[in-house]
């Protein structure tokens, strides 16, 4: 454990303090949020990653010093048939640069095919993970995945896996041992006419699908 900070269960109470965050830090830089011109200010009920706080695997990391969030690691269970919330969230979507978004998504994980790979059954999703980037150099990122994946193996999951959209998130899925199996540079996905449907900001270049068996006969 950091001198520095805690890492604590997030939880339902906490989903306004969340929703800043995201609003400050993750939708404010993610790739996809600013090629595509989404806003980063999503109205708290629109951001769906709240909704898996219920489910309690999803992790914080808090200043001992004044209660702030400094990382914050949503996830969430995941299985073949797919996530009602996901669906029902993708279908309202009237945001054109949020339904871009998703698609995406649906696109990458369609083509990972994590279920088909592994044989799992189910497996704990590392949905966001986020860091204040004044504290980047302080390793949260990887301590919460870390921490993360610890509770996903106590609790029998047979798989952990991540959809990395920038090289933050890849590197750290990477240092902490996570194989990638699937890969989508952004310049190769693209629309009708043969134009890459996002112009992503430099670093970011790729769209990495990261697992890790957690259970010895998959």
């Amino acid at each position: 454990m950091s001198d520095e900070y805690d890492i604590v269960t997030a939880k339902e109470d906490d989903k306004e303090r969340i929703a800043e965050f995201l609003r400050k830090y993750f939708f404010f830089e993610s790739p996809l949020n600013v090629a595509s011109g989404a806003s980063p200010n999503r109205p708290t009920d629109e951001i769906v990653g709240l909704k898996y706080l219920s489910q309690g695997v999803s992790l914080l990391a808090v200043s001992k010093d004044d209660g702030r969030i400094l990382g914050i690691c949503i996830s969430y269970c995941t299985t073949p048939k797919g996530n009602s919330h996901e669906e029902s969230f993708t279908k309202s979507l009237s945001n054109k640069p949020y339904a871009k978004i998703r698609r995406f998504v649906r696109f990458v994980e369609d083509n990972a095919n994590i279920w088909k790979l592994t044989g799992a059954d189910r497996g704990l999703y590392i949905y966001i993970l986020s860091v204040d980037p004044s504290s980047r150099v302080r390793g949260i990122g990887k301590a919460l995945s870390k921490r993360t994946r610890e509770m996903a193996r106590s609790m029998g999951y047979p798989i952990m896996w991540a959809m990395c959209s920038n090289v933050y998130s890849i590197r750290i899925c990477r240092d902490i041992g996570m194989d990638a199996v699937y890969m989508l540079p952004y310049s190769e996905y693209k629309d009708e006419e043969g134009k890459p449907i996002f112009n992503v900001p430099h670093p970011h270049t790729e769209c990495v699908v990261f697992v890790q068996k957690l259970k010895s006969h998959l």
